[in-house]
Formats: structure tokens, sequence, C-alpha cells
């Protein structure tokens, strides 16, 4: 017989705070990315780098704007039109048309599909 007083320990087990939703939340979305990658599904990680690459040049045109030639309330106009509206929509409307609350984006599962050989003549 097996000894049942042994208790089972999780080797991925993960804490979260019980009081903070956003934790565990975080928890919840690795331990699914975990899952569905160990499934053999690879991470498509095209969405994030469009998202690094727009937030990199928003910083860009918040550089040039800190050190244009033009004072602040001359360069306002500027500012406004540059980065807060403009940049800043096109990235919110990536994440919210695009990702839509999504976890993980992932390519197709590789699948080699093998056609049977029919033999019989009659099945045909």
């Amino acid at each position: 017989m097996e000894n049942k007083s042994e208790p089972t320990v999780n080797k991925n087990q993960k804490k979260a705070n019980l009081l903070d939703h956003h934790s565990i939340k975080h928890i919840l979305d690795e331990s699914v990315s975990e899952i569905v990658a160990s499934r053999g599904y690879a991470e498509d990680v095209r969405m994030s780098n469009v998202r690094l690459f727009l937030g990199t040049v928003i910083i860009a045109v918040a550089l040039v704007a800190q050190f244009y030639k033009k004072k602040f309330p001359e360069n306002r106009d500027f500012l406004i039109g540059c980065i807060y509206v403009v940049l800043n929509v096109v990235l919110q409307l990536i994440i919210f048309i695009k990702e839509k609350n999504a976890i993980l984006f992932t390519y197709p599962p590789k699948v080699n599909f093998v056609l049977p050989v029919i033999t019989d003549p009659y099945l045909c």
C-alpha cells in the first residue's frame, strides 16, 4: 500500500496575494502561457515588438520636443499634436483592436499530416 500521509508538492507552485487581483491575474496568465508553450505552440512576439518600437518612437519624439529650439509656450501645439494625441492614440488603438485582452499570441503548431494509403480496391 502507498503511504498517503506524504503531501504532494508541485514543483512549479506559485504564490500570489489573494487580496490583490492583479497578482492573481498575473499568476493565471503565466500558468496558461506555460501550459500552451508546453503543448508545442511557439510564442508569436511580433505584436509586442511593434508596441515596443512604437513606444521607442514616442520617446524619441518626446526627446525632440524636450530639446526643441522654441520654449514651452510656443511649442505647445507640437507637443500636443505629436506626442499626446497622435502617437499614443495609435498605440492604444493597436492594443485595443489587435490584442483584445489576449494573454498570448502563438504560431500554429507544426504538425505533420500523413494521409492514409488505401490498399483495398473496394474502399475507393
